[in-house]
């Protein structure tokens, strides 16, 4: 370990560049970001209640449960659809699994769903993607449909279809609709479609109008339940998931789930997109004000060679949070090279441009060392108007602000980070698929 923060030390210069280049990043001081604190009045008049009642003591608890609240909502997302049109498929690449992985859902042609099976997140327990039965079986008729499935149990319902949507589909989003809950169609399997259409017609093969016929021929069906209905486009694969609408999907079921769980829905889901990244970092960036107010609320733990006091364990574990909530903890990164074939070596190449692995890899040290860079020079008199409390509330407002801008800062850097790897999943996605189009065009 000591030699870790002594190699840390020995390039934290290094670092600073990257942090203070422009135009990412620019002293939080210097332009203001404070002004962007993301404290509601609500929140801010939650926690002067809390004084109130009770004093200071305590205040940091109080702040540190709200940080754990998006894990006690249970989420429950429906994913319906007839036979073979890959709900099984779809549920995998939603939790970032592959057919074969260990718990992941049965995929076939054949209607392998009798009941509702549901299939927790692998690192998010309390998000759950059921897998429903058709509407319409011999053993779910629409008569009773609704009712053996439980359906209050469930946030939101995807409806999924292969070619176009049924009868059953439309009924069954008209049912949520009246009972005010929301839906998506998703039109699967649309990879296949575009390949089969070349083969048919490679000279007049043009993607973009075949992909506005499919969407077109959707609308008019789901346009008589919905008249401000979409459809979302999607590939049958993991690897081919960034490509269509996979995308937009993501950003309108985190924009349109119900609100009082949107916060725990944007935190349960992978990193799967950039639409998913940018709603994680505006959920993760909420955060630091609680973390900074936590810490600052007592600022009577003692740091070495830090001349205030700090909550360093604390904030070490938001960091490391950061870490797993962007997707970039060892397992994941490994996960993406196995599945999209890139070398370890060139995803530790580009990360190394904007958050060196050897930093992320010893991420405790280095916040530790980079609070005390950032206390350097630091004065109260900086950050008193933006500490989101009055009063006595917070015994430091040093520790508040140096906590603040070690958290901000990081968090950005990941944010960086972060796209830079799914733009290069990006890549190689597109000549995995390249590669395979040229070997069936050699069958």
């Amino acid at each position: 370990m000591q030699q870790n923060e002594i190699q840390l030390k020995m390039n934290f210069s290094d670092f600073e560049q990257y942090f203070y280049r422009e135009p990412v990043v620019e002293s939080i001081t210097a332009g203001g970001h404070f002004q962007l604190l993301d404290i509601t009045d609500d929140e801010k008049k939650q926690a002067e209640q809390f004084i109130h009642r009770h004093g200071v003591h305590g205040l940091d608890n109080y702040l540190l449960q709200r940080l754990d609240v998006w894990k006690q909502h249970p989420l429950d997302i429906a994913i319906v659809g007839s036979s073979g049109v890959g709900k099984s498929t779809f549920i995998n690449c939603l939790r970032g699994l592959e057919a074969e992985d260990e718990g992941s859902a049965s995929v076939g042609v054949v209607e392998t769903t009798n009941q509702p099976i549901p299939y927790e997140h692998p690192d998010f327990p309390n998000l759950k993607i059921w897998d429903l039965p058709g509407v319409g079986t011999p053993n779910y008729p629409q008569s009773c449909y609704l009712e053996k499935i439980q359906f209050e149990r469930y946030d939101f319902f995807l409806i999924l279809c292969r070619t176009r949507f049924t009868e059953n589909d439309l009924w069954l989003a008209s049912e949520v609709k009246k009972n005010n809950k929301r839906f998506i169609f998703i039109r699967t399997n649309i990879d296949s479609d575009l390949y089969n259409e070349y083969e048919d017609h490679p000279s007049t093969y043009n993607e973009n109008e075949i992909l506005q016929r499919i969407r077109n021929n959707c609308l008019e069906y789901i346009h008589t339940v919905d008249s401000n209905a979409e459809v979302f486009l999607i590939s049958g694969h993991l690897k081919n998931r960034l490509r269509f609408d996979f995308g937009k999907l993501n950003e309108t079921l985190l924009r349109d789930y119900p609100s009082l769980k949107r916060e725990s829905m944007i935190l349960s889901m992978s990193v799967m997109c950039k639409e998913v990244l940018l709603a994680k970092v505006a959920a993760l960036y909420r955060r630091i004000w609680i973390v900074a107010s936590a810490s600052a609320a007592v600022a009577v733990i003692p740091v070495p060679f830090l001349s205030l006091g700090f909550d360093a364990t604390l904030v070490m574990s938001e960091a490391e949070f950061y870490k797993k909530q962007l997707g970039l903890d060892q397992a994941a990164l490994q996960k993406l090279s196995n599945v999209y074939q890139i070398p370890m070596q060139k995803i530790e190449k580009e990360l190394n441009e904007i958050f060196p692995m050897q930093y992320l890899n010893s991420l405790r040290s280095f916040v530790l060392d980079f609070a005390k860079k950032q206390a350097i020079g630091a004065t109260t008199e900086e950050f008193a108007r933006f500490v989101p409390y009055v009063g006595t509330a917070i015994a430091s407002t040093l520790s508040f602000g140096v906590c603040y801008m070690v958290l901000y800062k990081i968090l950005i850097r990941m944010e960086q980070a972060s796209l830079k790897i799914i733009d290069i999943v990006i890549d190689a996605s597109n000549r995995m698929i390249q590669e395979q189009q040229q070997r069936q065009q050699l069958i």
